[in-house]
C-alpha cells in the first residue's frame, strides 16, 4: 500500500530564512507547500509552489487558504505547518504609521496565522497530531523604536501560538514559536533604511555575529519532528544572545 506523503504547510517559503526551512524540511522527508507572493528561483524536489498575497482581506485570504488546504489533502496527509511569512514595514515613528502599513503588517504576521490554525486544528485533532511552528522575532521578547507596529506583532504571535498550546495540547497538537535575532537575509539586515545598521547588531551581539538562514531552520526542523512531542507553547529565541543580556 502506498504511504501518503507527510506534508508540512509552509508560509513565505521563498525568502531568506523560508528557503532553508524548505530544503531542511524536505531533507527530513516531508513534502513542503509553499505558500508565497513570490515563486522561488530554485524550487526543490518535493516542493510544491502555491501563490497567494497573505495581505489579502480576511474573507478573501480565507478562501484561498481553504482551497490550498483541500487541494493539499488530496495529496498527502497534512502533519503541520510553519508561518514564517513576516512584514515589517519602513524603520519609523508610531505616528508615522499610516493605517494600511499597519493593517498590513497585522494581516501577514497574525491575521495568517490565525487563519491557518483555524483551519487545520480541527483535521489535526481529528488525526491525533500536529505541529505548529511560527516565525517571531527577537522583537517579541524586547521592544524597539521606529519597529512598534513589527515588535507589536510579534509579541501578538507569541501570545497566540503559547493559547494553542495550552488549548489543543491534549489531543498531540504542539505549537512554538521561533524568534531569529538578526540573520543574514535582505529583510534581516536594512542597509538601505539604517546606515551601518550590521555593525551595530554585531556590537550588541554577544557571539559577534549575525546567524545564517541555516541555523534557524535547524531549530524549525527540530520542532517539527514527532521527537518533540514534549515541547510545547515556548519561544525559542536564536539571537546570538541578543535578548539575554
Amino acid at each position: 500500500m502506498e504511504v501518503p506523503e507527510s506534508i508540512v504547510i509552509l508560509t513565505g517559503g521563498s525568502g531568506g530564512i523560508g528557503r532553508e526551512i524548505v530544503r531542511s524540511l524536505v531533507l527530513s522527508g516531508f513534502s513542503v507547500w509553499n505558500l508565497d507572493k513570490v515563486r522561488p528561483e530554485t524550487p526543490v524536489l518535493q516542493e510544491t509552489y502555491r501563490e497567494i498575497d497573505l495581505a489579502e482581506p480576511l474573507f478573501v485570504l480565507e478562501r484561498s487558504l481553504t482551497k490550498i488546504i483541500s487541494e493539499a489533502r488530496q495529496s498527502g496527509e497534512i502533519y503541520g505547518f510553519v508561518h514564517c511569512a513576516g512584514y515589517g514595514g519602513p524603520y519609523h515613528k508610531i505616528t508615522d504609521v499610516s493605517l494600511e502599513e499597519w493593517q498590513s503588517i497585522f494581516r501577514i504576521n497574525v491575521d495568517a496565522m490565525y487563519l491557518l490554525s483555524k483551519l487545520l486544528l480541527p483535521k489535526f485533532k481529528e488525526s491525533g497530531f500536529g505541529r505548529i511552528v511560527s516565525i517571531a522575532s527577537s522583537l517579541s521578547v524586547v521592544g524597539s523604536s521606529l519597529s512598534v507596529a513589527y515588535s507589536s506583532s510579534k509579541h501578538a504571535l507569541v501570545g497566540f501560538v503559547r493559547s494553542v498550546a495550552d488549548e489543543w495540547g491534549e489531543y498531540g497538537i504542539t505549537a512554538n514559536c521561533v524568534s531569529p535575532g538578526y540573520v543574514d537575509t535582505s529583510m534581516g539586515i536594512q542597509e538601505d533604511q539604517v546606515s551601518g545598521h550590521k555593525q551595530q547588531i554585531i556590537s550588541k551581539t554577544p557571539v559577534r555575529r549575525i546567524a545564517e538562514p541555516s541555523e534557524i531552520s535547524r531549530v524549525v526542523n527540530f520542532l517539527m519532528q514527532k521527537e518533540s512531542g514534549y515541547i510545547t507553547g515556548a519561544n525559542w529565541t536564536v539571537d546570538g544572545g541578543l535578548t539575554a543580556i
